[in-house]
């Protein structure tokens, strides 16, 4: 774990061209494909995305409510879509990525202002 750990931090704070619904979700999946902590690596993996979301600009004042979306999508669409990105294939790893784009646009269509 440790390994890949790192190689995770290095993607968070590295300057990247990629969007950051993308590098948003793979700290999501990664976060709980690891399970760094005996306690709460769910919880740790959801506000790690947001933080991702905020710092990147796509959502800076924390407004939507990814969650939501995932609660909306249903936990065994949430299991499916890890257990996918957890198989290490492209395939996977992209019915994942929309998995978690698609949780983050319910989320965001959730918002009142």
């Amino acid at each position: 774990m440790g390994p890949r750990l790192a190689l995770l931090a290095g993607l968070v704070i590295a300057p990247t061209a990629a969007p950051a619904i993308l590098v948003a979700g793979i700290v999501h999946a990664e976060l709980l494909t690891l399970r760094p902590f005996t306690w709460g690596s769910g919880l740790v993996a959801r506000a790690a995305a947001r933080c991702v979301l905020a710092e990147r600009a796509v959502d800076p004042s924390l407004f939507t409510i990814p969650e939501n979306g995932m609660f909306t999508l249903g936990r065994p669409a949430y299991v499916e879509a890890l257990r996918a990105y957890a198989s290490g294939t492209r395939a996977g790893s992209s019915a994942y990525l929309v998995w978690f784009a698609t949780a983050c646009a319910l989320g965001a269509k959730a918002v009142t202002v």
